[in-house]
């Protein structure tokens, strides 16, 4: 069995929900500062860390037709200890490393353009390990 939490943000034009929240690890998630989830409360109470990621590098000129600056934050975790991430994003290589991830660096400046980042593009097709329930 399986239970599922209905989250909210503060966010006119939703898209991107891995720009916005992403469990990063067991009672770690990272939360968009410019997007606040209205239930953090339940994230808190089950002694979560909720991380606010820096802002985004990428500058204003760059085309971003379907997605936002925040793609900073749509990683791909591959497990508790590595995540691929943006190369040209500094500030959330800094912050994964203060955590003790190792950030696997990948340039896809111009592939976001079309919309969507590491975890949009990627898909489980295989699982280890066991259902648990952090809350």
């Amino acid at each position: 069995d399986y239970r599922v939490h209905q989250l909210s943000f503060e966010d006119p034009n939703p898209m991107h929900i891995d720009a916005t929240f992403l469990a990063i690890g067991p009672g770690i998630v990272l939360s968009n500062p410019d997007r606040p989830c209205h239930q953090l409360d339940m994230f808190h109470k089950a002694e979560w860390k909720v991380i606010y990621p820096p802002r985004p590098v990428v500058p204003d000129s760059h085309p971003l037709w379907l997605s936002s600056k925040w793609l900073s934050m749509n990683v791909l975790l591959l497990d508790e200890s590595r995540v691929v991430v943006a190369a040209t994003e500094y500030p959330i290589h800094k912050m994964f490393e203060s955590l003790g991830i190792e950030c696997i660096k990948v340039d896809m400046t111009f592939a976001n353009s079309l919309g969507g980042g590491f975890h949009c593009w990627t898909a489980d097709v295989r699982r280890r390990g066991r259902l648990e329930s952090y809350f």
